[in-house]
């Protein structure tokens, strides 16, 4: 049984998942996996009847909220940063889809900051820290939803334009890869090996490109909706929400999980 419990224990998956929880992005989407699971199975419970239950989910939901909202306080710092570094780029090179994209990112930072700003006020305001009436409240967490759901707008536009300009550069790319190609009879063979190596590189590196932006867009337009129907623009139910939330946050954790394996493989290298 102590070598069962030492193989279990010592695993890499265990030691890689214990390495995503240990940072806060990673706690985060965690946190909010479980919180949208249990928004979907409140909304099941309670269509069932049984609202014993979904009552026990629905203070998880509430909870896991609330412990999310204490890891985002200095966020709005963050996006602000970000929107600040993008601004200061020269963008006199950039034509097209170029500059829409970066232009919708620096919108998408901005979005996510006044996203963060609101939410941490109304989260103030709920542990009575900020004197916030009923109304107040509202107001804020009304402005909190508008500024998520410009922040989405603005990474949809941002991704779809960067598919854009990738699918022009990928067409460029073949078109390099097949002129190259055929001259490289009057080359030598290392000289040959080189570019071949240097061409699948960059086709990895666009592939891994293309994969990353259709994730962001799948998220993006799931997430959307609830904002949306926060504010009154869709109507969607909770457990509809419950499941768009579910999967995005997966896919998030999923990213982060990539991402540590990753660094675990360059730091074993």
């Amino acid at each position: 049984m102590s070598s069962i419990a030492a193989q279990v224990i010592l695993h890499p998956k265990l030691s890689q998942s214990l390495a995503v929880l240990a940072t806060t992005i990673g706690r985060d989407k965690a946190y909010r996996l479980i919180q949208y699971v249990s928004r979907l199975l409140a909304w099941f419970l309670l269509r069932r009847g049984d609202v014993e239950a979904a009552a026990r989910w629905e203070g998880l939901k509430n909870g896991l909220a609330s412990a999310r909202r204490v890891m985002r306080l200095f966020r709005p710092a963050e996006f602000l940063q970000s929107a600040m570094n993008l601004a200061q780029r020269p963008v006199t090179n950039l034509r097209g889809p170029a500059q829409v994209a970066h232009l919708a990112q620096i919108g998408r930072q901005l979005g996510y900051a006044g996203f963060f700003t609101n939410d941490m006020i109304v989260w103030l305001g709920q542990v009575r820290f900020l004197k916030l009436d009923k109304f107040q409240l509202e107001r804020f967490q009304r402005l909190t939803f508008k500024f998520w759901l410009s922040g989405i707008v603005f990474s949809l536009i941002s991704s779809s334009a960067s598919m854009v300009k990738l699918r022009a550069d990928s067409k460029r790319f073949r078109l390099s890869t097949e002129v190259s190609r055929r001259e490289s009879s009057e080359k030598g063979p290392d000289e040959r090996a080189r570019e071949e190596s240097e061409h699948r590189e960059r086709g990895r590196a666009m592939l891994a490109q293309r994969q990353t932006l259709l994730s962001q867009l799948i998220i993006d337009s799931c997430d959307i909706w609830i904002p949306a129907t926060g504010l009154g623009y869709s109507n969607v139910n909770d457990g509809v929400l419950g499941a768009l939330g579910a999967i995005t946050s997966y896919m998030s954790l999923q990213t982060q999980w990539r991402k540590h394996a990753a660094a675990g493989v360059r730091k074993n290298i």
